[in-house]
């Protein structure tokens, strides 16, 4: 494909600086630096910037051994099969799914143990997230989607508590919700009308009214059987979700939970092998450097999806966009833009 000659670097500091206002309020920011020769901005924008255009070489600066002790009681740690203990980080992240621009709402922090106790788990860490982004945001959503892990009542119950609806996948089939619904789905009760999508079918069977122990809120369960033909063979699997959700088209539902998976191939995908998000950083730099990492891969999605006219068919990908981008910052002047006045 061509690329519009419009989508370019200095279009998108201009849409960071004149539209989210992002320089001018890392310059409202505070440290608690005795000596501050450098002023925080001058270190903040330049750290956002590298990050947002994939740079790899700021990462490497943590990575020395001496540095180790210090990131160690920060982190979250388990057991690998050798016996070694592994010590790693881990965020609880809220993303808008189904379509660009797939911006990410919040992270959370899980926090390591403290003393004898386990580390924090990533039930308490979305509880945490989704109260901190009803606080600072209001009605950030309508419908959380999330995957089996979260079919929990106390995370069902902040989703309500907040006014949120939650489609969640059902798997274990231990569950009593899961043998309740699967012994009525096997007299045929609750038998919808099947569907096409593309070329695979979709039977269905969707029932109401069901309980889980410590949730006030009765549940919808639906379960799908999904039949196509794969390199000549005829293919199938089950998929059940459980959802908060009333009135909702089952066919709409089963659109929500296969969009699930936007979060892991233009969400953590991206962040991972693009924004270098699964290195470390030692101390209190790591959750300062992953949002300055969201910042930047939230500005780059609404530019490229909701600003430009010029990406979207272009053909052209996310990956060539940022080579355009560092060899313009080699060869075009952009400080004025982000140090200039008002920014």
């Amino acid at each position: 494909g061509v690329l519009n000659e419009k989508l370019a670097l200095k279009k998108l500091l201009t849409y960071m600086k004149s539209v989210y206002k992002i320089p001018q309020k890392i310059k409202c920011l505070t440290d608690e630096r005795k000596r501050k020769s450098i002023p925080l901005f001058n270190i903040v924008m330049p750290v956002l910037l590298f990050l947002m255009l994939q740079y790899e070489s700021f990462h490497t600066i943590f990575s020395a051994p001496e540095s180790m002790s210090k990131r160690l009681k920060n982190c979250l740690s388990r057991k690998k099969h050798t016996g070694e203990t592994e010590y790693f980080y881990r965020s609880v992240v809220c993303m808008i799914i189904g379509k660009s621009p797939h911006v990410i709402l919040g992270q959370e922090m899980l926090k390591p143990r403290d003393g004898s106790g386990k580390d924090e788990g990533e039930l308490t860490g979305g509880k945490r997230l989704i109260e901190r982004l009803k606080k600072r945001h209001g009605h950030f959503a309508d419908v959380i989607v999330a995957d089996a892990l979260y079919l929990n009542a106390p995370f069902i119950n902040t989703l309500k508590e907040n006014g949120l609806e939650g489609v969640i996948r059902l798997k274990d089939e231990r569950r009593m919700i899961f043998q309740d619904a699967e012994r009525l789905f096997k007299q045929d009760e609750g038998k919808k009308a099947s569907f096409w999508k593309g070329k695979k079918k979709i039977e269905v069977w969707d029932l109401s009214g069901f309980k889980m122990e410590g949730c006030p809120y009765k549940l919808r369960v639906v379960r799908y059987h999904e039949q196509w033909e794969e390199n000549g063979k005829e293919t199938e699997r089950f998929m059940w979700l459980v959802t908060t959700l009333e009135a909702a088209d089952y066919r709409v539902l089963w659109e929500m939970m296969h969009r699930r998976w936007d979060i892991e191939e233009n969400g953590f995908h991206q962040l991972k092998t693009y924004y270098h998000a699964k290195h470390c950083y030692c101390r209190d730099a790591v959750e300062t450097i992953f949002n300055l990492i969201i910042i930047g891969f939230n500005v780059r999605e609404l530019y490229l999806y909701r600003r430009s006219r010029s990406f979207v068919g272009s053909g052209i990908s996310r990956k060539s966009i940022n080579r355009i981008f560092c060899d313009e910052l080699l060869a075009e002047k952009v400080k004025q833009i982000l140090y200039g006045k008002g920014g």
